[in-house]
């Protein structure tokens, strides 16, 4: 690594007060608030769907509201007046993990209403006509109990990934990193959740004419099974499988970790590519899905930056 990416770690804490990101809005609340916004609009269009339409566009306003909120209350001048108010800056970093996973289980019950029309079939008949066979169904004869299990412990580390990377940048107090990637989560989790609306499918471990043609359970040794479970009990049966959003952001995930951390980028690396290699063994998604998050994932680099300082952030150094 070389001095300059020794030089990032190494970063004071007083720099959270030299980057403009930090002051006001940054610009991933921004994305925040205009994927509240989008979502807000569309459930008005559909309001004649949607019970409790108008309940649902005040909860968006009101989180809209609070994140402006923390902004302001944890901006660096306010921060450096008082350190009491270092908890904002904390939870202004930190809001977007649960925002998250708030805004996917909130697809669960908009998707059917907003676009009550799955997908499935159409993935299938993509997979198909590319492979000659369903994906998942030949892939079968590879199935071991041992891999499965390794897989399906694999495929949820796709949930630690991107917080270990956080972590990692705000522990060494590169706030101008850590906010730029958050932004990159952001913009890349709230395009697939866009994809999923527009696109809706649940996957191939669902599709009557793929379970009948599957000759072979997925098993495991230990547990498999009660991961798998938690896993569907969490999500529930969200519309999520166009795009791959396991493929995108971790793909993303390993792009800015080499980016700006590259030590843990060779941590990230096999779990990375086991993640996306699990989606079609455990029968999650189809290969279409995969291509699609993959060009997205490309779509958020090549937008990322410019977009960043569009908005009003400053790129990072890069390691």
């Amino acid at each position: 690594m070389n001095r300059e990416a020794r030089r990032g770690d190494s970063e004071s804490a007083d720099s959270l007060f030299e980057f403009p990101i930090t002051s006001g809005l940054n610009p991933g609340d921004i994305i925040v608030i205009a994927y509240l916004a989008i979502i807000a609009l569309l459930i008005i269009l559909f309001s004649h769907r949607i019970e409790h339409w108008a309940l649902l566009c005040a909860a968006h306003l009101v989180v809209a509201a609070l994140v402006t909120v923390l902004a302001k209350l944890g901006s660096p001048p306010r921060v450096a007046a008082s350190p009491r108010l270092r908890v904002f800056f904390l939870l202004r970093g930190w809001y977007p993990l649960l925002l998250i996973g708030l805004t996917y289980k909130e697809l669960t019950y908009l998707i059917p209403r907003i676009h009550p029309r799955d997908f499935d079939a159409a993935l299938a008949a993509i997979d198909y006509r590319m492979f000659g066979v369903n994906p998942t169904v030949w892939i079968e004869r590879f199935t071991w109990p041992p891999l499965t299990e390794v897989f399906q412990l694999t495929y949820s580390t796709y949930y630690l990934l991107p917080v270990i990377l956080g972590l990692v940048l705000w522990r060494k107090k590169r706030f101008d990193s850590f906010f730029f990637f958050v932004f990159v989560l952001m913009f890349g989790f709230y395009l697939s959740y866009l994809g999923y609306i527009s696109v809706p499918a649940i996957g191939p471990r669902f599709l009557s004419s793929i379970v009948e043609a599957q000759t072979k359970p997925l098993t495991g040794i230990w547990l498999f099974l009660t991961v798998r479970q938690m896993l569907d009990r969490a999500e529930g049966i969200t519309r999520d499988c166009f795009p791959s959003g396991h493929t995108e952001l971790t793909l993303l995930v390993l792009f800015y970790a080499y980016k700006l951390h590259r030590r843990s980028f060779w941590f990230f690396l096999p779990f990375g590519i086991g993640i996306i290699l699990s989606t079609v063994y455990l029968r999650y998604h189809y290969v279409i899905d995969l291509v699609a998050g993959s060009l997205l994932a490309v779509v958020v680099v090549v937008v990322a930056k410019p977009l960043f300082g569009a908005l009003g952030g400053r790129a990072p150094r890069e390691a």
